[in-house]
């Protein structure tokens, strides 16, 4: 039920994708910027270095080696790149002159990348308060209004969920990191492992940090509340939130590997920010459903937690079933 009402809402407010594609493409463009002026002066002088070029020169020779059978033997040139005295070497040798410099550079870039989903994630914060707003009394406000309005309370949820995002997601690239460390013995077992780990942490990162979003938005919490573990209704929950993520993942994975093989990249526009919409959906459907709240899904269809503990009417509930009982034994 959680995952059908999610996929509705996605389809429902499907306008909201074509938000998100905008946003993350903006910031894709100004983070690939940001990059190209950190790396084009070190990679131009890189490129100019004389043991770049002949590492080049010797790359071609092997291409045109195979091609080209009045050349020498193509395993003459892979000698002479990957040798003991090879180019390669030279190469390598070159590059740790440039420790220092390779390091700040690649520095500059995570710094990037951090302002990148920082951005990424006030727009998101911006598209669940109209989620809100849409599942709650079905009114659909405009993006840049509420974007601004919310922009503090934004800057504060990115500045809590980019920090944990970027360790856990870290974490999970070194344990597949790890585990593709045995593809050579054992190719299909370590790719298998591989994947199984990165969905895993994935689904797994959603499940704890999926709350933060709606109690900001819908519970009106602070971020330090929000951050809070969960109450004991929500831990309950935790086996059916992980299992819904977990299918979504791989869900996502799925309609992203098939629009980029079957239309060369080109319906990735489309799926990549519907992918992150739909996790934004089940976010609040999740909490909405933990916390036992109606929302509309169509104008015509309200969803409610019909098993959601309400202890101030516990013994209405255990009277009403038991005046059921007694009628169906009357029958």
């Amino acid at each position: 039920m959680r995952f059908t009402n999610s996929i509705r809402l996605l389809m429902e407010n499907f306008r909201q994708v074509y938000k998100l594609f905008v946003c993350k493409a903006f910031t894709v463009l100004v983070f690939l910027a940001l990059c190209s002026v950190f790396i084009l002066p070190g990679l131009s002088t890189i490129i100019e270095n004389q043991a770049t070029q002949l590492l080049w020169e010797n790359f071609k020779n092997i291409f045109l080696a195979f091609v080209d059978s009045s050349l020498d033997r193509p395993s003459v040139y892979v000698e002479a790149v990957f040798g003991k005295d090879g180019c390669m070497a030279i190469f390598l040798k070159y590059l740790s002159t440039l420790r220092v410099e390779i390091i700040l550079v690649c520095v500059a870039c995570v710094v990037a990348y951090l302002l990148k989903c920082f951005v990424d994630e006030t727009v998101h914060f911006a598209i669940g308060s109209s989620m809100k707003d849409k599942m709650e009394t079905y009114m659909e406000p405009r993006f840049v209004p509420i974007y601004v309005a919310n922009f503090g309370k934004a800057c504060a949820y990115a500045g809590g969920y980019v920090p944990v995002s970027f360790l856990a997601d870290a974490i999970s690239f070194l344990l597949v990191g790890l585990s593709l460390r045995f593809v050579g013995a054992m190719p299909f077992l370590s790719l298998f492992l591989a994947m199984t780990l990165l969905v895993a942490s994935q689904a797994l990162k959603l499940t704890l940090t999926g709350h933060w979003l709606p109690a900001m938005t819908t519970g009106n919490e602070r971020l330090r509340t929000a951050l809070l573990p969960q109450d004991k209704q929500e831990r309950k929950q935790f086996g059916k939130m992980f299992a819904l993520y977990l299918v979504s993942v791989y869900l996502v994975v799925i309609v992203n590997v098939v629009a980029a093989v079957c239309t060369l990249g080109s319906a990735l526009l489309i799926t990549i920010p519907a992918s992150y919409f739909l996790f934004i959906c089940e976010q609040y459907v999740v909490y909405y459903t933990v916390k036992g709240k109606k929302y509309f899904i169509t104008y015509e269809t309200i969803a409610s937690n019909p098993h959601h503990g309400d202890r101030a009417h516990f013994f209405d509930y255990i009277s009403e079933a038991e005046s059921k009982q007694e009628e169906n034994e009357e029958k």
